[in-house]
């Protein structure tokens, strides 16, 4: 039987640029196989998939062959290549919240390929009704609208649409990015299903190796635009031969392991910012929704917190309070002892002490402000206008962009991921505040910058005396960093206490269910 795709000795070269994104690849894929072909931004393994539809801008140049069922794609004509996509092959492509139309209904959207398509018979909405079922959806939701949905929800309608016209190969670019580890853990349960059930070929786009290596039975590792490795998952994942395959490896912990543990036990000091008894509500449309229910929560001085959770879970409103862009319905917060004001004076001076790191770098950062202007603009916000320059250079340097200078006339385009991720943490830490509230900030970071960035937090803490909270649905990273960590479920803390205590002996059925998602090669998810 005769692959489904094959590349042989592809290379792709955009103008403009010297070196080719995609050197000399050589891959093959069969009904009912999958293949997680993984690396760093940049490595071309995004360029590599989005060429077997030729989905590529037309200036970029295409060497070697590209067939699709056996026909090279690099020679179809307009008409076979419009056959073909969706019908032999389709994408999953990353970000349903951005790859979805916000103004039409999800059944529309789903409906879409199966009309452009001349096959199509029978009622289009039972159809729809179909595919949504098959990726465990109710039908009812096809008259629902993006904003209406989940990220896991979004993301199973993208599925939806790729399996709307039966192909036999499917592409998924990153489709859990983003996700929290139980959503995560659904969707790769789903995909898996389909691929066993229908045949179908899979080929999965991911940077970490971990969710790829529990559910793609072969891995090809992708860096500086070559394959640098393949083979079985278990043999690339456990005892890789390549030395980027090793750091990708290690990039992504294993709770328990020793070596994973970034960070030894200490005492902490007392408390510093706490929740006593907090709730939140929100009224509307006739109901009310109780997002944080009777929390108790400490950060102490010289002190990590992780706060772990689902999305939908109420951390992020938490974290709201505390900072004093929500007011709690009942209870108090306290930073230092003393009740957070509610005049917006006091609240500015309160936000010099507790900072916020975002999670997206992309979407924090004006593309229109320098790193310089970024990192300002507390400043002026705050009123410090004496020595700008000085500790605009000191923050940079503290989050380890060196020499600060080269990174001052720089525009957010021009800085990689990591590097705009230090630019952010710059920004909060040039008011030199104690406390910092940090919201997945890593979520969006290849493997081995996520590392660089968790190491920089613990330097950050012994060179300044900082605490924080750092919000994640990423178990991984509490092992990594933190002293204790408080698991959230519907608005409640269900389960607290130190790192080793919740995580290797966990007492709460949601602490047991999150780390049972957790993606590893011993627990294969197809």
């Amino acid at each position: 039987m005769s692959p489904i795709l094959q590349l042989r000795d592809v290379s792709i070269t955009y103008p403009g640029t010297a070196e080719p994104a995609v050197r000399e690849v050589d891959l093959s894929l069969s009904e009912g196989e999958t293949l997680g072909l993984a690396g760093e931004s940049g490595c071309g393994k995004t360029s590599l998939a989005m060429s077997v539809l030729r989905l590529l801008p037309r200036a970029a140049r295409v060497d070697g062959e590209i067939l699709l069922d056996g026909q090279d794609v690099r020679r179809m004509t307009f008409g076979q290549l419009r056959a073909a996509r969706w019908a032999s092959a389709s994408v999953v492509f990353q970000g349903a919240m951005h790859a979805l139309n916000p103004v039409r209904s999800i059944g529309a959207q789903i409906a879409e390929p199966i009309k452009l398509h001349a096959g199509a018979r029978g009622d289009l909405r039972e159809r729809v009704a179909e595919l949504l079922e098959q990726v465990e959806l109710p039908a009812s939701r096809a008259d629902a609208y993006p904003h209406e949905l989940s990220g896991g929800q979004k993301q199973r309608v993208m599925i939806a649409m790729a399996l709307a016209c039966e192909p036999r190969l499917v592409i998924a670019d990153e489709p859990t990015t983003a996700l929290d580890v139980v959503v995560q853990s659904q969707i790769l349960r789903l995909m898996g299903r389909l691929v066993a059930e229908r045949g179908i070929a899979l080929l999965m786009i991911s940077h970490d190796l971990s969710v790829l290596s529990a559910s793609c039975a072969r891995l090809a590792v992708m860096r500086e635009g070559r394959i640098v490795e393949s083979g079985p998952a278990r043999q690339v994942m456990t005892e890789p031969r390549h030395e980027h395959s090793r750091a990708l490896a290690s990039a992504f912990p294993t709770v328990g392991d020793p070596r994973f543990r970034y960070v030894e036990q200490s005492a902490p000091g007392r408390p510093l910012l706490e929740a006593e008894d907090v709730s939140v509500d929100f009224a509307g449309r006739g109901r009310t929704v109780h997002a944080v229910r009777g929390v108790d929560l400490q950060v102490a001085e010289n002190e990590i917190v992780a706060l772990v959770g689902q999305s939908g879970s109420g951390k992020t409103t938490l974290a709201r309070t505390l900072l004093g862009l929500q007011r709690p319905t009942s209870g108090v917060v306290r930073y230092d002892g003393v009740p957070l004001p509610t005049g917006s004076a006091g609240l500015r001076d309160y936000r010099r002490q507790v900072q916020l790191v975002l999670q997206d770098p992309t979407g924090a950062l004006n593309p229109r402000h320098t790193a310089y202007e970024a990192v300002a603009e507390g400043l002026r916000i705050h009123g410090l206008a004496d020595d700008e320059r000085g500790r605009v250079a000191a923050a940079l340097e503290a989050a380890e962009l060196r020499p600060a200078e080269k990174y001052f006339a720089r525009l957010p385009h021009e800085l990689s991921g990591g590097q705009r991720q230090r630019v952010v943490i710059a920004g909060a830490m040039v008011l030199e505040p104690r406390v910092l509230v940090a919201d997945e900030p890593v979520a969006s970071l290849d493997a081995t910058v996520r590392g660089e960035i968790l190491s920089l937090l613990l330097r950050l803490r012994v060179a300044r005396g900082l605490s924080t909270l750092v919000i994640t649905h990423d178990l991984g990273l509490a092992w990594n960093i933190a002293d204790r960590v408080a698991v959230m479920y519907r608005g409640e803390i269900v389960e607290l206490g130190d790192v080793e205590q919740v995580l290797l002996d966990p007492q709460h059925d949601y602490t047991r269910t999150l780390l049972a998602a957790v993606p590893s090669i011993e627990r294969r998810v197809v």
